[in-house]
């Protein structure tokens, strides 16, 4: 008898695209070049893999989910690189685009992913109240599952609703918030996710004229950013650290 590969417990062939799989190959080809500085080579990773996307055909309804999800993380990243290089209006329709195409798959990784980076990029352009909306859309996707991405994903859902708040000072709200993202930020080990909330902290504290505790918070901040070997950010807040001691006031 032949035996066909790839054959799923004799009912079908098993499904030729796999986001998941995908996202370690867009990570493996473009991320890689984000994180060397160069923005260029991840540009035209992220446009070579789109390009092959656009001329894979799917079989089936969920292969074409699978493609879906593909393509929005795709554009996410295509967006962060064109937002880095200054084409502010190119990234935000790539954004959008990117939520688009979640949507359409219906994987809540991808729909979080897609809404958390249009909301972040909306909270930096002063559009709060529409930044608030797709953060609270984005927490409440991934608080459905409970696999590594989805805690990160809620975990930063949180981080950059403290932001916001802190941006608006509500200040109360910007420190639950930002302590919840601490909480869950120390059980994943996403360190340079617990510096940053250290340092928001801090902020809120100084808004509050309490050196003591943004003091306090700074170090914090200072040890989780070496821990994720990250001396530049660590060697600012240290000069922050010191201005904040010269200072007379807050």
């Amino acid at each position: 008898m032949c035996m066909l590969s790839g054959w799923d417990g004799g009912q079908r062939l098993k499904q030729r695209l796999s986001f998941k799989e995908y996202e370690k190959k867009i990570d493996a080809q473009g991320l890689v070049w984000e994180k060397k500085q160069k923005p260029q080579k991840a540009l035209e990773a992220y446009d070579l893999l789109m390009r092959e996307m656009e001329t894979t055909h799917p079989k089936t309804q969920q292969e074409t989910r699978e493609k879906d999800a593909i393509i929005s993380y795709l554009m996410l990243r295509k967006a962060g690189i064109l937002l880095e290089t200054g084409k502010v209006e190119d990234a935000e329709a790539s954004m959008q685009g990117s939520v688009e195409f979640a949507e359409r798959s219906g994987n809540t990784t991808a729909i979080g992913r897609a809404k958390l980076g249009l909301g972040i990029y909306y909270g930096s352009s002063s559009r709060f109240e529409e930044a608030e909306k797709l953060l609270a859309e984005a927490l409440e996707t991934f608080s459905r599952k409970d696999d590594y991405d989805d805690k990160q994903g809620t975990a930063w859902c949180l981080l950059n609703l403290g932001g916001l708040q802190l941006k608006k000072s509500n200040l109360k709200e910007a420190e639950e918030r930002l302590t919840k993202a601490i909480e869950l930020l120390k059980k994943i080990k996403n360190w340079a996710g617990v510096g940053t909330a250290y340092e928001m902290m801090a902020k809120a504290s100084k808004a509050k004229n309490d050196r003591t505790s943004a003091k306090e918070n700074l170090l914090k901040a200072i040890t989780f950013f070496e821990k994720e070997g990250m001396s530049e950010k660590a060697d600012l807040l240290r000069n922050e650290l010191k201005a904040l001691d010269a200072a007379p006031d807050l």
